[in-house]
Formats: structure tokens, C-alpha cells, sequence
């Protein structure tokens, strides 16, 4: 079994990051670890999130 699986951060449909996280992470730890990414921040500075899609471990997709 895996210690770490690797999770794609999406931001506008487009690959914008990639993170390690354990592969047993609920939904909810997932959205505030890849909010909590100064990377991802960056990316979102000054737009409004319409709805962030978790297919967790493997992608979040954040729709703005």
C-alpha cells in the first residue's frame, strides 16, 4: 500500500499544482490542505471560487 499518493490541483481546467497527500484523506481535510497552498492562493487572489470539485486522493478541480 501507498504511503503517499500524488493529488493534481486544477484551476480553470488547467494543471496548475500537485501535492503529496495519504491516500486514505476524506473530501473536506483535502479542500482546506489544497486552500491552504500559498501556490493556490496565488492563483485565486482576486477571483471568486464558484465551486471546487473533489475526487479525493487523486484531483481537485476549483472552478472560479
Amino acid at each position: 500500500k501507498a504511503d503517499a499518493v500524488t493529488c493534481v490541483i486544477q484551476v480553470k481546467g488547467k494543471v496548475r499544482h500537485r501535492i503529496e497527500v495519504d491516500p486514505e484523506i476524506s473530501e473536506s481535510d483535502l479542500e482546506a490542505r489544497v486552500m491552504a497552498e500559498e501556490r493556490v492562493q496565488e492563483l485565486l487572489e482576486g477571483q471568486s471560487i464558484r465551486k471546487v470539485i473533489i475526487r479525493a486522493p487523486k484531483i481537485v478541480n476549483i472552478v472560479v
